[in-house]
């Protein structure tokens, strides 16, 4: 039988990263968005391109304790062999991803973790990583595992790291990255920084989660272009 991928991703005002996240997870996967508040195209895009939209009563602001909950709870319905969760600018990539999925006995994958740079924000036609290949390595982060096996997940603050409960194997040496399409443009950061500054929650303001979209546009700009000036092609 054919292997069943599903995604979930919580989206606000994702109307440019959208499309891209669309046309890449849409080739191998069945998505559901969790629409957050948003004010833009983001659901009618995402609903264009296919994907089930959840509109849940959701709190206007970025909380990590809500995302964690949500993150551990949201894909237990789930009857497929796969599921991916994911934020709208990470892109869970290897040319041959399917094959290798069909072929991984395990239950979790901790795909490499980079974070992707460009100068100005990607106008292809084509995918997202057709012209933005330069990055720098920024861990692993759980976001792929089988849902039939795994019981729990058990998200940590920022949602990179879990301590997973159920048939827990990670594989290893799979080669999939997650490619974090956060860097696109220098004005791109600066105004999505700006805006998720407003929305932090008291919660995130007093652990310090999500503290670099409080940064000053100088400080953006610093952290910007020096990791440019050190990434290398991760896309071949």
């Amino acid at each position: 039988k054919n292997m069943k991928i599903e995604v979930f991703v919580i989206a606000h005002n994702e109307e440019l990263m959208m499309p891209y996240f669309m046309k890449h997870y849409s080739q191998f996967a069945s998505v559901v968005v969790l629409e957050n508040n948003s004010t833009d195209r983001t659901v009618q895009i995402a609903r264009q391109w296919g994907a089930r939209v959840w509109e849940q009563d959701i709190p206007d602001f970025i909380d990590d304790q809500w995302y964690i909950d949500i993150k551990d709870n949201i894909w237990k319905s789930s009857k497929a062999d796969w599921v991916m969760i994911v934020d709208c600018d990470e892109f869970i990539y290897h040319p041959n991803l399917v094959k290798i999925l069909e072929n991984t006995p395990e239950t979790i994958i901790e795909p490499t973790f980079y974070e992707m740079f460009s100068e100005r924000f990607p106008t292809t036609e084509g995918q997202i990583y057709d012209e933005v290949k330069m990055g720098c390595n920024g861990g692993s982060k759980v976001n792929l595992f089988r849902p039939g096996r795994i019981k729990e997940i058990n998200y940590q603050g920022g949602c990179h790291n879990a301590t997973p409960e159920g048939d827990v194997q990670f594989a290893v040496n799979t080669g999939i990255c997650t490619l974090h399409m956060r860097f696109l443009s220098l004005q791109y950061v600066i105004d999505r920084s700006k805006h998720a500054a407003q929305r932090l929650s008291e919660f995130n303001k007093r652990t310090g989660l999500g503290f670099h979209y409080l940064w000053s546009e100088e400080e953006i700009k610093g952290h910007f272009e020096g990791h440019l000036a050190n990434s290398t092609q991760v896309i071949l």
